[in-house]
């Protein structure tokens, strides 16, 4: 195996391992979405109490899904970078298929107000 394969190779675990740990925390975020309502509740607790704390909650798990979103982006341009040198992630695990590349957005046609 060549340097530039060798190096190729360490890359590609470590976008592997960041997908995961990211996928981790989003899931880690989502749990604790869930637990907070229910302790709220069975502590008897106003829905006032701790809404900043959902409030904040939110923000990082859009700052996560962002995150997940630039390493994916990441990954497709590594993968065209791979390929200019001819190194197959296929060869590696990376065999899962994949969509056709987006912007990642979500685009929806805007509300009318109905008569």
């Amino acid at each position: 195996m060549t340097t530039e394969h060798e190096a190729a190779l360490q890359v590609t675990q470590l976008l592997w391992k960041l997908e995961n740990e990211l996928d981790t925390a989003f899931s880690t975020a989502g749990e604790l979405a869930m637990a907070l309502p229910r302790a709220r509740a069975e502590a008897k607790l106003s829905a006032v109490v701790g809404q900043h704390a959902f409030e904040m909650l939110g923000q990082a798990m859009m700052a996560i899904g962002q995150a997940r979103g630039h390493a994916v982006q990441s990954h497709r341009i590594l993968e065209k970078v791979g390929k200019t040198i001819g190194f197959d992630a296929d060869g590696y695990g990376d065999n899962h298929p994949k969509p056709p590349e987006t912007t990642g957005a979500i685009t929806a046609t805007p509300l009318r107000v109905a008569a």
